[in-house]
């Protein structure tokens, strides 16, 4: 017998902000919630949407990460437990039916950001297509810790960050949220 697939749906978001975030894959958190991103990550999301509502309101209007339309490169879950995974594999993500969903899910999207490899997968899959021509797709990495600490060593101004430091995780984060700034203003140009 095949094991059972758990899905979790897309975060609706408010009406009136057109901008999603697209993510990897569900895991054991949002299974139990029925939320996407309720656990780290979402919380490191919230902390970056402080520093981009600061500087972007007219695209990042609120701070609370469920006011914006949130889904996954694919909205089947994976955690280690469940099936020894904790993202989605590539035919999972490229199938059609599941690319199908995932333009459903950004339609009317004025800018998009996709979180780690996996999200870009999908939106490289679609970007190109007709319904998605006028969107703006940001690649930002993902807001993990094990992503945020092994990749970001320095902070905005260069200075490094020492791991286990207080101030660490946000100052990554500040790190990241402004490549997504810097991106979307190259891509307005």
């Amino acid at each position: 017998m095949g094991e059972t697939v758990l899905r979790v749906k897309r975060n609706e978001g408010r009406g009136d902000i057109k901008t999603a975030f697209i993510f990897s894959c569900p895991g054991q958190e949002e299974l139990k919630s029925g939320l996407l991103l309720n656990g780290q990550t979402g919380k490191n999301l919230d902390m970056m949407l402080t520093i981009l509502n600061k500087q972007r309101p007219d695209i990042f209007p609120s701070t609370n990460r469920y006011d914006y339309r949130i889904t996954n490169s694919s909205e089947i879950v994976h955690y280690k437990a469940h099936d020894n995974r904790t993202e989605a594999k590539p035919a999972e993500i490229t199938e059609p039916e599941n690319l199908k969903r995932l333009k459903e899910d950004i339609a009317g999207y004025n800018c998009v950001i996709t979180f780690g490899r996996c999200s870009a997968l999908g939106t490289e899959s679609i970007k190109n297509d007709d319904e998605c021509k006028d969107t703006i797709f940001v690649y930002s990495q993902h807001l993990s810790f094990m992503s945020l600490n092994s990749s970001i060593k320095t902070d905005i101004n260069g200075n490094p960050i020492e791991r286990g430091s207080p101030d660490g995780t946000y100052r990554r984060i500040e790190v990241a949220a402004w490549k997504i700034l810097d991106r979307i203003t190259a891509s307005e140009k």
